[in-house]
């Protein structure tokens, strides 16, 4: 599934310089396509939940997940307003759209791809760039990032050693917002903006269990493409050098 033209000796170079890399064509083409065309055109609607904070809620903690279905689609919009509503006044807030996990016996693509990121060899494939001991994933899910949806910023405290995103964006313009932002510890200033690039795989280092601030831009009114990842973190429990 990886694309085997993959330089893992400069990849390794580039993320021992900038604790982060982005590896460009990570899957093989045809692979990345079948994901494409799965979460664009053949995933059930009501397979995606909108997940919004609850502005009532302490923290990160208290999200709403709202399935998808033509009878909830007022309710998403009325809490659409409210999380933009927080986010203008000051508050920690998000919405987007996003997976849960799917039933044990579920084969469709998102689930083989998830099963691959937990195998031995991509493991093997990330511990090579990093230089860690990373044995496990944590939280992996697809996120869909639509007009009017963004995401605060947080830290993402106690998540993993090493975070990753896995664009599925194809042609997606920066200018439409929808773009991963890392900051320093003020909140303020940005360090890193990752755009997101069709079959790109990002990884960076997380150095401590309080994570790094980031956030996710807004993506403008009216933009009918869509901004789709998967993400997630790998962790083990020292993730001592190699």
């Amino acid at each position: 599934m990886i694309n085997d033209e993959l330089n893992i000796k400069q990849l390794s170079e580039d993320f021992a310089q900038n604790k982060s890399v982005q590896i460009f064509n990570f899957l093989k083409e045809d692979n990345a396509n079948e994901l494409y065309n799965w979460f664009n055109f053949d995933i059930p609607e009501d397979w995606w939940f909108t997940s919004i904070h609850n502005p009532l809620a302490k923290d990160y903690e208290g999200a709403l997940n709202i399935q998808r279905k033509p009878e909830s689609l007022n309710l998403i919009d009325k809490k659409i307003s409210e999380a933009n509503e927080a986010f203008l006044n000051g508050n920690f807030s998000y919405v987007f759209d996003r997976s849960l996990p799917h039933a044990a016996t579920c084969t469709c693509f998102e689930c083989q791809f998830l099963k691959f990121l937990e195998s031995e060899f991509m493991l093997f494939f990330v511990n090579s760039i990093t230089g860690m001991r990373l044995d496990r994933t944590n939280e992996v899910f697809a996120s869909r990032f639509t007009s009017n949806q963004f995401l605060s910023p947080h830290h993402d405290e106690n998540k993993g050693k090493i975070g990753f995103v896995y664009s599925l964006s194809k042609n997606w313009r920066p200018e439409w917002g929808g773009n991963l932002h890392f900051m320093k510890e003020d909140y303020r200033t940005i360090t890193k903006t990752v755009v997101p690039v069709f079959n790109r795989l990002t990884l960076f280092d997380i150095p401590s269990k309080n994570g790094i601030p980031h956030y996710v831009s807004h993506v403008l009114p009216t933009i009918t493409s869509k901004r789709i990842s998967i993400t997630g973190w790998f962790d083990s429990n020292t993730a001592e050098k190699c």
